[in-house]
């Protein structure tokens, strides 16, 4: 599913998380039940905030959703936002990776070397909206009690800080949810080891 803001889907001049859950079900309702959804950090998040319309979802899927557990320091969004001002899209998405997800300096320069770096220069501009939503949006721990379909949470072995503990909040907060850790990748399996990454997809829906 290409998010909206993303090519080659549209965009509109107001933007929410619940835009995004509103897509998210309308996509899966389109191609009809049963659906496995896979989603990724703030896909993953989004998918959370579609739980209550996914009834025709077999199995979820949530790889690292960043579920803001503390407050953020506002200053991180703001300088997104002067970023984006100043058409600096490098600038934009180095001090997202830094600030936001904090990617060491060496995982940064690994980035910028890769044929991923280009790509992800595109889609930087949604980011500073997306930052804004993680870091206010918490999904409500009734919602995640009462959700019944079966739920594997995925988590990299080398993930730290922020995005380690929402994966577990959010499994402990989902009853039989299913917990895989990916050994030896981090935020972006799907892009360092996509064979691997592939591979334990498959045994999840087996």
């Amino acid at each position: 599913m290409d998010r909206r803001g993303r090519v080659p889907s549209g965009d509109a001049k107001e933007y929410s998380i619940a835009n995004e859950a509103d897509d998210i079900a309308t996509v899966v309702e389109a191609i009809g039940g049963p659906v496995i959804v896979l989603s990724h950090s703030y896909g993953a998040l989004a998918s959370l905030r579609a739980l209550d319309q996914l009834t025709t979802v077999s199995h979820l899927i949530l790889y690292e959703p960043p579920v803001a557990l503390k407050p953020r320091d506002p200053a991180i969004v703001a300088s997104l936002e002067r970023a984006l001002e100043a058409d600096d899209r490098d600038g934009l998405l180095t001090a997202f990776l830094r600030d936001q997800i904090g990617v060491p300096p060496d995982g940064i320069a690994r980035m910028k070397s890769s044929p991923i770096w280009p790509i992800v220069l595109q889609i930087s501009p949604t980011l500073p909206r997306e930052t804004r939503a993680v870091n206010t949006h918490r999904p409500s721990t009734e919602q995640l009690a009462s959700w019944k379909t079966p739920t594997t949470v995925l988590l990299g072995s080398e993930t730290v800080g922020l995005l380690r503990d929402a994966a577990f909040y959010v499994c402990d907060a989902i009853p039989g949810c299913r917990m895989v850790v990916l050994e030896g990748q981090g935020h972006g399996a799907m892009l360092d080891a996509p064979e691997f990454f592939a591979g334990k997809i498959l045994e999840i829906t087996d």
